[in-house]
């Protein structure tokens, strides 16, 4: 039986695809299948995955043209046969024991979702470090096994990012959900994970740090989002009207606005280059404010007042009286 299905979308990750398959071939847990799919590389990835399939049989290599990751980790999950799903890029890398000890702490729990801690691995530098976690621990209520309603303020957007290489799906609840990821540049795996997040009657936390992502990567899509800026804010209009269908909006609406004023203000910085930026800038004026009322609430309704004051503030100033106050 095949217990974990692991899928990595790869695009051009000659530099470290080999140290991203050594750390799955290498799993404590054997009973497990690697779905490695090929989006488009024009690099020596394609040869790469094929020498490791010829080396380990539970590695299958399936190739796609370039339609990035959400695609390339869709088309891997037709294929999956094992009781969970877990996703990896092929820049990150796992522990040894992180699929055995996460199917464990699954099947203990019966879980819909796990999900364990990480570390982030510096590629400007090569430090590795652990993040603070000290906020997100502040919407637990110290139960092995929650939903997203019984965390402090439902807060589903405040516990974990809405990336999915640190969890474990069960397999049978995703394919139940009906949930994909979205054919976007970037941005989305947050739309996947925090829906299935959403309606997950039983998910579990594991402290240890099971995964390492690498950080600063020039190569890596998320650091070239402002070729296709639309995309971070099409994955909120998208989760908000499915959590509508789902009569969960209310649920879970402080949470969702709080992690969206935080997104907000992270993405517009992250913006390499001034068209993006100031694409954005409107874009949040224009579109964002009008549909999901961030202001409305008032200021007491935010975890983190800072956030909500610059939110206010990038509102009511220009571009330009913004970029000077930003200087001064």
């Amino acid at each position: 039986m095949v217990k974990v299905s692991v899928i990595i979308p790869v695009y051009n990750e000659e530099k470290y695809l080999s140290q991203c398959l050594d750390s799955i071939c290498a799993q404590t847990l054997e009973e497990i299948e690697i779905i490695c799919v090929d989006d488009g590389s024009g690099d020596s990835s394609p040869q790469i995955l094929q020498e490791y399939a010829g080396r380990d049989s539970r590695i299958r290599v399936l190739a796609q043209k370039n339609q990035f990751a959400g695609a390339a980790r869709n088309h891997g999950m037709r294929y999956a046969a094992g009781k969970y799903l877990s996703f990896l890029d092929g820049d990150d890398y796992f522990e040894p024991d992180m699929l055995k000890k996460m199917y464990e702490q699954a099947e203990k729990n019966r879980a819909d979702i796990l999900i364990c801690g990480y570390a982030e691995h510096r590629e400007d530098n090569g430090e590795v470090t652990l993040p603070d976690r000290s906020f997100e621990n502040l919407f637990f209520q110290e139960k092995e096994v929650f939903s997203g309603q019984t965390l402090n303020c439902a807060g589903i957007f405040q516990i974990t990012r809405g990336w999915a290489w640190d969890k474990l799906f069960r397999r049978e609840f995703v394919e139940a959900c009906g949930y994909s990821f979205p054919r976007f540049r970037s941005s989305e795996d947050g739309y996947f994970v925090y829906m299935l997040m959403s309606r997950a009657v039983r998910m579990s936390y594991l402290e240890d740090a099971l995964v390492t992502h690498r950080i600063n990567n020039p190569a890596s899509l998320s650091n070239t989002k402002e070729k296709d800026w639309i995309n971070g804010f099409r994955m909120w209009f998208l989760m908000k009207e499915e959590l509508q269908k789902q009569g969960l909006y209310q649920v879970y609406e402080q949470s969702f606005l709080n992690e969206l004023s935080y997104f907000l203000l992270w993405y517009l910085e992250s913006m390499n280059s001034f068209e993006a930026f100031q694409s954005c800038y409107e874009y949040i004026s224009r579109q964002i404010e009008p549909e999901f009322g961030i202001l409305a609430h008032g200021r007491d309704y935010y975890f983190n007042k800072e956030v909500f004051d610059w939110y206010e503030q990038a509102l009511r100033i220009s571009l330009a009286e913004y970029l000077f106050g930003q200087r001064r």
